[in-house]
């Protein structure tokens, strides 16, 4: 997929021009404190509702330049920052530097030969004990799961992924979340081992 096109061409189905549902609530809960990234950042919805609660400070990334250019474009909170860039390759400025990762779009839009990546960059970013809050998608609608993105999920799948590096603290089904979405997401909270 060619993220950038897509962004360009206006062809963004997955941005709905608002925060993530569930992200309201757990930032009420008080979660996602301190350094947070987020990853997959696109127009930075998420990463604005962050900083906005009171996060120290929250950085976006994202491969998109179009998606980095529109997210500060739509209004940059002091505590926050937007990068360009591969979440795969996060400048070394940036390893063990987060208490929090929040994941809402990244993990289901990379090829699920990738994930094993996606783990080892999420520990990389994380200080040691630091917390993935991830909203996983489990079962996007799609006639063959294999094509994507968005590719879905299996909650044993994440355990695979997962296991080792992090470990399950607790998961629930998303208190809110966009219509027709209603029980196909999974929402944990990982602390890295």
């Amino acid at each position: 997929m060619n993220w950038e096109e897509c962004y360009k061409s206006g062809n963004t189905p997955w941005d709905k021009a608002a925060p993530a549902p569930e992200l309201a609530s757990s930032l009420a809960e008080g979660l996602l404190q301190g350094n947070v990234l987020v990853p997959g950042c696109g127009l930075g919805h998420d990463v604005r509702a962050i900083a906005n609660a009171g996060a120290m400070e929250v950085l976006g990334i994202d491969l998109a330049p179009s998606a980095v250019h529109e997210a500060k474009a739509h209004g940059t909170p002091k505590n926050t920052s937007f990068l360009q860039g591969d979440f795969f390759k996060l400048p070394e400025r940036f390893k063990g530097h987060f208490d929090w990762i929040w994941e809402h779009t990244c993990f289901c839009a990379i090829p699920p030969a990738d994930r094993p990546k996606y783990v080892q960059a999420a520990r990389d970013a994380l200080r040691p004990r630091g917390t993935l809050l991830a909203l996983f998608f489990l079962n996007p609608d799609m006639e063959d799961p294999e094509q994507g993105p968005p590719f879905g999920v299996s909650p044993g799948d994440l355990d695979r992924y997962f296991s080792g590096t992090f470990e399950l603290e607790r998961q629930w089904l998303p208190r809110a979340t966009y219509p027709g979405r209603e029980g196909r997401e999974l929402v944990r909270l990982l602390r890295r081992i």
